[in-house]
């Protein structure tokens, strides 16, 4: 269901949907941490915008690591462009766990590109 391990920082609000994405997420073997966790070595950010301390952290961590990818849930495509991040792609709630493990996979995963 999701990519290999890696070392994702979660972010979001509300505590129920935190400890199910947290759970997802280390049941997969990944190892989460949270905002004000040193973010060495970071794969992904997983960030719900209105929670200030993942925007503060996020762009934090892309001053220093342009390319790391953000999956922001709970917005419009069209704020994502106002949050200041750069590129990050977009899960809105409500949303299933087939759609946060696709989106994580997505994003985890190397693109291959084929020779034309």
């Amino acid at each position: 269901m999701f990519s290999p391990v890696a070392r994702i920082l979660l972010s979001e609000i509300d505590p129920d949907v935190r400890w199910l994405l947290r759970l997802l997420l280390e049941r997969s073997g990944h190892e989460v941490v949270l905002p004000g966790t040193p973010t060495r070595e970071l794969d992904l950010l997983v960030i719900e915008p209105a929670s200030g301390e993942g925007v503060a952290s996020a762009r934090a961590v892309r001053s220093e690591s342009p390319d790391l990818p953000i999956l922001c849930v709970s917005i419009l495509p069209d704020e994502a462009e106002e949050l200041g991040l750069g590129p990050v792609s977009y899960l809105a709630k409500p949303f299933s766990v087939e759609q946060f493990a696709g989106a994580v996979d997505r994003l985890l995963t190397p693109q291959s590109f084929a020779a034309a």
